[in-house]
């Protein structure tokens, strides 16, 4: 199952998203993902965002496990 996140965003700030489902702080990007990618030969990167007005988002990642992440 996928996990489900809303977040607030705020206009001019620069976000980092996971995409890889390693994060101890999602749906935000703590850089897990590198070490991972060094062991495992992968390409795993964030997914930026740069909003321009305040907002928010509902957010998901099928990398996102509910039981393992939570």
């Amino acid at each position: 199952m996928n996990k489900k996140i809303r977040i607030k965003i705020k206009k001019n700030v620069k976000y980092s998203i996971c995409s890889c489902g390693f994060s101890k702080k999602l749906p935000y990007c703590d850089n897990q993902h590198r070490l991972y990618n060094q062991k495992n030969n992968t390409d795993y990167k964030s997914v930026k965002i740069y909003p321009v007005e305040n907002t928010c988002i509902k957010l998901s990642c099928s990398r996102w496990d509910d039981e393992k992440n939570e």
